[in-house]
């Protein structure tokens, strides 16, 4: 929780000018209505849907580590349900070793919602904060997994809490710049394990997992280039907690184990283009080097939005 408080302080201190000059606000609202964005690689908006109006956002990568590549689909949709609250959510696609479908398993899902509190608009120039809460729903096969099948979930429910900053800077130039900050805190519950499994279990065991709980941080830019053209750079820390294996093994023997924790950081550059206010494309490459516990990867993706 103190996170979510550091993250709504770093919003106060993006706020405002003393007072905005009037031929500055036109600007910034001409600059404003003109513009048009998709949204960085990694970073969510604090904006909400209008009420009745939905959005959809599905990402297609390639998650490649060490040489072994790992294409899958996500992606997000969404729905406005009143002015000030969006709810949707989010599903995970992978390659699987089973062949389940046309080559495809399914990953674990996670169900959005997201309050706003707070609107920036040229006359009012604060950020943009929004609350979050979302859940994790254990869709991907995780346990009894076959001798050469790959597991695509964690098993277990999570909920997700956190809070989103979005803030708008109208440059000498003209153009624009748009900040977003996103922290989010992911909490496990148990889940039970059976077999082989993505904890690293083999065939005959019997027990459970806790996954560590889990702390993500986001910060992005994007620089208006043109009306339709966009840069965007994403910066993403990613800190996971001790995860807790216990049980038994076929043969009686009792297992007790804790992983260590991990973290990484990676960026993401990203390019958009948007051929009308209301649809777009991004195409950009998350890029994480080895951290502590966490292999190096490399992520291209490309990503379509339509605001309906």
């Amino acid at each position: 929780m103190r996170l979510l408080a550091a993250a709504v302080a770093i919003a106060c201190l993006m706020g405002v000018p003393a007072k905005a000059q009037s031929a500055d606000v036109e600007q910034l609202r001409s600059a404003m209505k003109a513009a048009r964005w998709t949204g960085p690689m990694l970073a969510s908006t604090a904006e909400t849907l209008p009420r009745g109006h939905f959005y959809t956002e599905p990402y297609f990568y390639d998650v490649i580590v060490g040489g072994d590549h790992h294409p899958g689909s996500s992606g997000f949709y969404q729905y406005g349900l009143l002015d000030n609250l969006t709810v949707g959510f989010q599903p995970s696609f992978a390659t699987a070793t089973n062949r389940i479908g046309r080559g495809m398993a399914i990953g674990d899902f996670k169900l959005l919602s997201q309050v706003r509190l707070t609107h920036f608009t040229p006359d009012h120039q604060v950020p943009t904060i929004a609350l979050v809460l979302n859940e994790v729903i254990p869709t991907g096969k995780y346990d009894r997994l076959g001798p050469s099948q790959e597991g695509h979930g964690s098993g277990a429910f999570a909920t997700e809490v956190g809070v989103n900053v979005q803030h708008w800077f109208l440059l000498r130039n003209g153009r624009l710049l748009r900040a977003r900050i996103n922290v989010l805190q992911r909490f496990y519950n148990r889940t039970d394990v059976e077999g082989r499994s993505v904890y690293g279990t083999t065939t005959g065991f019997r027990g459970h997992a806790r996954p560590g709980a889990r702390t993500t941080l986001i910060g992005a830019v994007e620089y208006s280039l043109t009306n339709e053209w966009v840069l965007a750079f994403d910066v993403e820390a990613d800190f996971a907690g001790h995860t807790r294996l216990v049980g038994q093994e076929a043969g009686g023997a009792i297992v007790r184990t804790r992983s260590p924790a991990s973290r990484d950081v990676g960026f993401a550059p990203a390019v958009e283009y948007n051929w009308s206010p209301s649809a777009g494309a991004l195409i950009g490459v998350w890029i994480i080097p080895k951290g502590r516990n966490a292999p190096a990867s490399v992520t291209p993706a490309i990503a379509i939005s339509k605001f309906w």
